[in-house]
């Protein structure tokens, strides 16, 4: 290919991991298209049984109110009552009227919409012009039933019920009501037939576009082993061939030099063959850190991302050895203003600073708890790059050793390569969690969207959740379980438990008394069937390289299981139920507990901790009550902060 010839080795790096990286992209996001296609497509094939089905059952309560009224008025006309009972008799002809007033109305309403290719379902609306064609014979005899249909509803309403008139009009409805409804089930078959088309026409439209891609990211795979790794390994092997007196060189500064050389350009090859994986980039982050450190003087690699438009700074990753081992946990997660550290000027100078002794370093300044924290764990001198994309600073990447005047200037332009090196694997990165957010939000708004109540519910729960975790991450039993990851995916993954329920029907799911047997037996699909989708969604995403919501099926599942086996769907007990559905099932239940909702009064947060308690070695798993209970000042504390912003 001739524009290799042209361009240098970074450059044809750099643009073959991003358009490798877009193409991974775009897969990824059509995977998640097609997930939501499906669920789309159950809900609004869903809301059109519902309104169609709604008027086959509007006809037949428009013919029982009529027999009704005719019943009525008979008793009444010929005084077939005791006259007790005439009050009675005339609420309920007001009363029998009037629904079948209103019946009339909404079905007439409905067919307006219909001839015009739509229904509406709340605020959402379904259109169907595409199939009015084939709909306007059905709507034309329709309406010419309903036209008299509807005339003879007027009849029946009005006073005179003696006339020869109003006999014709029962007549009529009576003879008619059978027409009406198979009318109404032939234009909900048309419709949900249109509907299943037009949805299948784009899901094969995105799975062609799909294979399409996956055709393309072979082809660049292929070109740029072709351009890259092909080359570099040829001249790897070219050099490994070379004959040298061993006695003579072996022991010569120049040899030792060359091979650290050829040993160093060895551990790049493999830092770009792992560049052109789809890896997570904490992994690539592994692989520098063990890749690079007997060359080069750094015991900690940390990287911090530019956050909130570029006024403030978060601790995001983290490598160690042995010498650092809390220092991940005590510094990841840590966000400070920009404006109020030294690193700005890394920042807007897009150069690197070097600390040689940081002891020396932050005396006579105002102390900061992130420098306390590095020196107590050991750190002693570091050196510090921007991370640019496209001439944009998007974080700063630290070298850090426990020793003190280590870096020199042959590993600074060393470590300024890698730096450059990582940006696009971390950009690829950071927009895989932007998606994952990003996806997550936009399946819990699903479940808010039908339940209205469940909105500030999934945020204060998921911070009870993290918040748990955090604490639990801290005991002996599960320290080296929990860390900052789990953390983090608790909270993405917490406002997902309830997705399940976009498949529950809203007379259940929105039914305000108590739940039916049957009722409720529905209502617990809603486990299984949000772990179904996310399980879905995570196979795509396996193919890929990438495995994203294992955790979300596991509280999707199981965050209605009980410590004793008695809960649902698959009655699990003790450490059966994963850790991640334990807590989040006592985050859920202590939230709901402490709300208010349409059936009750939120409970106090004593009465709300006394209940939690009940459930201890129950509902709940002890040990995490134990901690929860160690930690309940801090709970206290957040409760008070969303009572206080009106959130409960």
């Amino acid at each position: 290919m001739s524009f290799v010839k042209d361009k240098s080795i970074e450059e044809l790096y750099k643009q073959h991991i991003r358009m490798i990286g877009m193409v991974i992209c775009l897969i990824i996001i059509s995977v998640f298209v097609l997930v939501f296609i499906n669920i789309s497509k159950g809900s609004s094939d869903s809301m059109i049984i519902n309104i169609l089905g709604r008027q086959r059952m509007l006809s037949q309560m428009m013919a029982k109110d009529v027999g009704r009224i005719y019943e009525l008025t008979t008793i009444r006309n010929e005084n077939l009552y005791d006259k007790n009972d005439e009050a009675n008799i005339e609420d309920k002809l007001l009363k029998t009227n009037k629904e079948l007033r209103e019946s009339k109305e909404e079905y007439d309403k409905t067919l307006g919409a219909i001839e015009k290719g739509y229904i509406n379902a709340g605020s959402t609306r379904i259109n169907f012009k595409g199939t009015l064609n084939e709909l306007n014979p059905i709507l034309i005899e329709h309406q010419k039933v309903w036209k008299v249909y509807k005339n003879s509803i007027d009849s029946v309403l009005k006073d005179n019920h003696n006339s020869n008139n109003y006999l014709q009009s029962i007549k009529y409805i009576n003879e008619n009501n059978e027409v009406l409804l198979n009318y109404s089930d032939t234009i909900l078959n048309q419709v949900l037939n249109y509907n299943n088309k037009k949805i299948l026409s784009i899901y094969y439209a995105l799975l062609f576009f799909i294979i399409a891609v996956l055709i393309l990211l072979v082809v660049f795979i292929k070109r740029a082993y072709h351009d890259l790794l092909l080359p570099i390994r040829q001249l790897s092997k070219g050099m490994s061939n070379l004959r040298v007196d061993r006695n003579i060189m072996e022991n010569t500064q120049v040899f030792y030099e060359v091979r650290q050389v050829f040993n160093e350009f060895n551990s790049l090859v493999g830092l770009i063959e792992n560049l052109n994986k789809n890896i997570p980039f904490k992994d690539t982050l592994n692989y520098i850190f063990n890749s690079f450190s007997a060359y080069i003087p750094y015991t900690y690699i940390g990287v911090a991302l530019i956050e909130d438009n570029g006024s403030s700074i978060k601790a995001s990753y983290a490598v160690t050895g042995k010498y650092h081992e809390n220092l991940p946990k005590r510094f990841l997660g840590r966000k400070v203003s920009l404006s109020e550290t030294s690193l700005k000027y890394v920042v807007d100078s897009g150069k690197e600073r070097i600390i040689d002794d940081l002891e020396k370093y932050v005396e006579g300044k105002k102390a900061k708890e992130y420098n306390g924290i590095l020196l107590e764990e050991g750190i002693r001198s570091s050196i510090t790059f921007p991370l640019k994309s496209n001439d944009k600073v998007i974080g700063i990447i630290f070298f850090s050793s426990k020793d003190k005047n280590v870096y020199k200037k042959e590993h600074i332009r060393f470590l300024k390569t890698l730096a450059n090196s990582i940006v696009l694997s971390l950009e690829k990165d950071i927009l895989m969690q932007d998606m994952v957010i990003s996806s997550t939000l936009a399946l819990a708004k699903l479940t808010e969207e039908r339940d209205s109540d469940t909105g500030e519910h999934l945020n204060r729960m998921k911070t009870y959740a993290k918040m748990l975790a955090k604490f639990l991450s801290e005991e002996e039993k599960y320290k080296d379980i929990i860390d900052r990851d789990y953390i983090d995916d608790i909270e993405r993954f917490a406002p997902l438990h309830d997705v399940g329920k976009v498949a529950i029907r809203d007379e259940i799911l929105l039914k305000p008394g108590k739940l039916t047997y049957e009722e409720f037996e529905t209502m617990k699909t809603h486990t299984t069937y949000g772990a179904r989708v996310l399980s879905m969604a995570d196979e795509n995403l396996e193919k890929h390289g990438r495995s994203i919501f294992t955790l979300a099926v596991e509280i999707a599942e199981g965050h209605h299981e009980k410590w004793d086996g008695s809960g649902y769907p698959h009655g699990r007990s003790g450490e059966e139920i994963p850790l991640s559905a334990r807590i989040v099932a006592l985050a859920d239940v202590f939230d709901a507990l402490t709300s208010k909702r349409p059936y009750k009064k939120p409970f106090t947060f004593e009465e709300s901790i006394n209940i939690i308690k009940d459930g201890y070695g129950k509902h709940f798993d002890p040990y995490i009550i134990d901690v929860f209970i160690k930690n309940i000042e801090s709970i206290r504390n957040l409760y008070d902060g969303f009572k206080e912003g009106n959130l409960l």
